[in-house]
C-alpha cells in the first residue's frame, strides 16, 4: 500500500512538472525564452507591455489555465528576460518573424490562437493577426497603443529627447524599443487588422502619460479603434492605471475567460 502511494505521488509530481515547458528557442542569431503550460484546446499567447518580460503574466496565466485547461504560452521578447537581442535587425516585422519561427519549432505553426496583449504588446498581436487572419480567433488588448500619425509623432518626440550615452549596457533593449516606436507605429498603421477578428479593448481609467492631452489622445485612439465595429468591445477598467494586469488582475482574468469562451465555440 505504501509503495503504491509513493508511486502515485511520484507520478503526480512528474505530471505536474511535465506540463510546463521552460525553454530557449533559437531564432536566427538569437534565442527567445518561452514558458508553455500544456493543455487541450486552442492556445492563448500573451504579449507583454513595452520593456516588460513574460513574468508580467505569471499570476494571470496560472489562473486562466486552472479554469480553461488550455495551452498557455508566454515569452520574453527580444532583449528582455532571458531572450537575446539582434540589434542589427531589430524591427517589429523581424520580431514577429522570430516569433513565427519559434512557434514553428515548438509545434504551434498551424495552430489557431487567442492573443492577449498589454500596451505595446498590442502592436505585436495586430501584426501577427494580420499575417495569420484565419488562425487568430480573437484578441484581448489591455490599454493598447494604437498606431496612428499622432502616436508616431509622440513616439518620435520621446526618442528625440533621449541621450543614447545615458543608457547602460543592460538597458540597451529599452533603448531599441524607444528608438523604433515611431517607425513601428508608422509601419503598423498601414496594415489593417482583419475585420473578422473579434477584439476586446480594456481601457485604463488613468492614462500612462504625464500630460492630460497625451492621455486624452491615447484614450481617443482606443475609442476610435473600437467604434463602428460590431465585433470590437471597449471595457473601462475603473480605478486602474495603465498597468491593468498589475492593478486589476482578477478583472483581467474574468474578462479573458469570458472572451475566450465567447470566441471559441
Amino acid at each position: 500500500m505504501q509503495l503504491s502511494l509513493c508511486a502515485g505521488v511520484l507520478l503526480t509530481c512528474h505530471q505536474l512538472k511535465a506540463q510546463t515547458i521552460d525553454t530557449l528557442v533559437s531564432v536566427q542569431s538569437y534565442k527567445l525564452h518561452f514558458l508553455i503550460t500544456k493543455g487541450r484546446g486552442i492556445p492563448i499567447i500573451f504579449e507583454s507591455g513595452g520593456a516588460l518580460n513574460a513574468d508580467q503574466w505569471n499570476y494571470i496565466a496560472k489562473k486562466i489555465h486552472e479554469t480553461l485547461k488550455v495551452p498557455i504560452i508566454t515569452y520574453d521578447r527580444q532583449g528582455f528576460g532571458k531572450s537575446g537581442l539582434d540589434t542589427a535587425n531589430y524591427t517589429l516585422l523581424n520580431e514577429i518573424i522570430g516569433l513565427e519561427t519559434a512557434l514553428k519549432s515548438l509545434g504551434y505553426a498551424s495552430s489557431d490562437m487567442v492573443l492577449v496583449a498589454h500596451s505595446l504588446g498590442a502592436f505585436y498581436c495586430r501584426l501577427y493577426a494580420a499575417r495569420h487572419p484565419k488562425q487568430v480567433k480573437g484578441i484581448v488588448m489591455l490599454d493598447p497603443r494604437i498606431p496612428s500619425y499622432a502616436d508616431m509623432a509622440f513616439a518620435r518626440d520621446v526618442f528625440n529627447g533621449l541621450d543614447r550615452k545615458k543608457f547602460k549596457y543592460e538597458e540597451l533593449s529599452l533603448y531599441y524599443v524607444l528608438a523604433k516606436m515611431g517607425s513601428n507605429s508608422n509601419y503598423l498603421r498601414r496594415i489593417p487588422l482583419p475585420a473578422n477578428i473579434p477584439v476586446l479593448d480594456m481601457m485604463a481609467e488613468v492614462g500612462p502619460f504625464t500630460l492630460k492631452k497625451d492621455n486624452d489622445r491615447f484614450k481617443s485612439d482606443q475609442i476610435r479603434f473600437v467604434k463602428g465595429h460590431n465585433n470590437r468591445t471597449l471595457v473601462v477598467a475603473k480605478g486602474s492605471s495603465h498597468n491593468i494586469p498589475q492593478d486589476k488582475p482578477e478583472l483581467v482574468i474574468t474578462q479573458i475567460i469570458q472572451f475566450y469562451k465567447r470566441v471559441i465555440q
